[in-house]
């Protein structure tokens, strides 16, 4: 069947209709003429492979990853990055348009100042002699020996560790993943394993390459997907990495969240602090170890930091003491029950929530302060957290992030205002 591509879908798959049927074609492009066959049929539409392409868009790259079209971890290596860029924006146009109704004001893509070793953090699995990351929509483990989007670092501790590997195969049927975190030449390193196992001997083989590592055995019986849960050992070497960033010292360990790429971090938060005025109140619900807490203390009165989990809070609080910030209130808790209690006192909130979005409660909770600032890394759960708040809110502004370049995921960053009464 030839047909021509009209859209991109939710996960940059090229859209084509024919006979008023929708086809998905992955790794096609916009505007290109193709030969496509049907690969699954479904009641409303089908996926399609792409056979040939017939007239090839001008935008359209050769994939330089040689495990492109088998690895789940990118999706976009075959479009020019401008092309990404201008896809990720009309995405979260979209999405927001189909779910509220509303023709929101989008932002171009603010790019990342690399597409290509960006991330300073890596999961690799490992099962049945093979190691990398699973294949597309699949849990079945695509052999890697490196990836483009990592830290040099990274690759190279992951080549190590196969070759340690495969001199102690009395350990290797019971590893699950090797994790490893680099930022600033600081390296922590983990070994994810199903039972306790003996791997001293690898530190010493990291120290060989490295100055400052830390190894550490994570001991993870579970069945499912989880990688970072159960014992968490430190072998040797360091513990946490330290950062300074806008002039804030704070240490993350192994399991701490932080984001990948830095670069695209600081710019979001660059932002969120233009947003913030400085005779106001915020509150930073979800706040983490407290860093965008700490940053926007710099501008704001004051700020609440909330956050439900415990270690997070606790990190928190080691951070205002070391920077002897005295501008913030870290608060251990459920954000619904604790929002109760401060919110007559605050002018502005920031939501940063995970991949699920806020939720009606939530939404409906904060519906009449003053000015929201949203972070999301969905589209989908954004556009159904605004929508429960549409009638009360003007969306002022709103600026995809490309935290994850390559891929297809996009980071959001939102600005609202309550509509002015009547």
């Amino acid at each position: 069947m030839q047909t021509t591509i009209i859209d991109y879908g939710m996960n940059a798959e090229g859209v084509a209709k024919v006979d008023n049927f929708i086809y998905f074609v992955p790794y096609s492009m916009f505007g290109e003429k193709v030969e496509i066959e049907v690969e699954q049929q479904f009641k409303n539409y089908a996926i399609a492979k792409l056979k040939n392409i017939l007239v090839q868009s001008t935008k359209r790259l050769s994939p330089p990853c040689p495990y492109f079209y088998e690895c789940g971890g990118c999706a976009l290596q075959h479009m020019d990055y401008f092309e990404q860029l201008e896809y990720k924006a009309l995405l979260i146009k979209k999405t927001i348009k189909k779910i509220t109704g509303i023709d929101a004001p989008v932002s171009n893509t603010v790019a990342s100042d690399n597409i290509f070793k960006y991330r300073n953090k890596a999961s690799f699995n490992f099962s049945n002699n093979k190691s990398g990351f699973f294949k597309h929509n699949s849990k079945d483990i695509i052999d890697i020996s490196y990836c483009m989007l990592l830290d040099d670092n990274i690759n190279q501790i992951y080549s190590l560790f196969k070759e340690y590997l495969s001199k102690h195969n009395s350990i290797k049927p019971y590893i699950k993943n090797l994790v490893v975190r680099s930022i600033d030449q600081q390296i922590l390193v983990g070994i994810v394993s199903s039972t306790d196992i003996k791997c001293n001997s690898f530190y010493d083989l990291l120290t060989k390459h490295f100055k400052q590592v830390g190894l550490y055995l994570i001991i993870n019986k579970r069945k499912d997907s989880v990688v970072l849960s159960g014992q968490c050992k430190h072998i040797a070497g360091i513990k946490e990495i330290n950062i300074k960033n806008y002039n804030i010292n704070y240490n993350i360990d192994l399991l701490s969240f932080h984001q990948t790429n830095i670069d695209i971090q600081n710019k979001i938060y660059d932002k969120v602090l233009d947003y913030i005025k400085r005779d106001e109140t915020v509150i930073n619900a979800f706040s983490g170890a407290g860093l965008l807490s700490a940053i926007i203390s710099k501008k704001a009165r004051f700020v609440y930091g909330i956050e439900i989990e415990k270690s997070s809070h606790e990190k928190a609080e080691q951070l205002i003491k070391t920077n002897h910030i005295k501008n913030v209130k870290n608060i251990l808790g459920d954000f619904n029950q604790k929002y109760k209690i401060i919110k007559e006192k605050v002018d502005t909130i920031i939501l940063d929530p995970s991949k699920k979005g806020c939720g009606k409660d939530i939404m409906r909770q904060i519906n009449g302060i003053n000015s929201i600032i949203y972070i999301s890394c969905n589209p989908i759960a954004l556009a159904k957290d605004l929508q429960i708040i549409k009638n009360n809110y003007i969306i002022e502004e709103i600026i995809p992030f490309d935290m994850f370049a390559n891929t297809n995921s996009v980071e959001t960053l939102v600005k609202l205002k309550i509509k002015e009464k009547i």
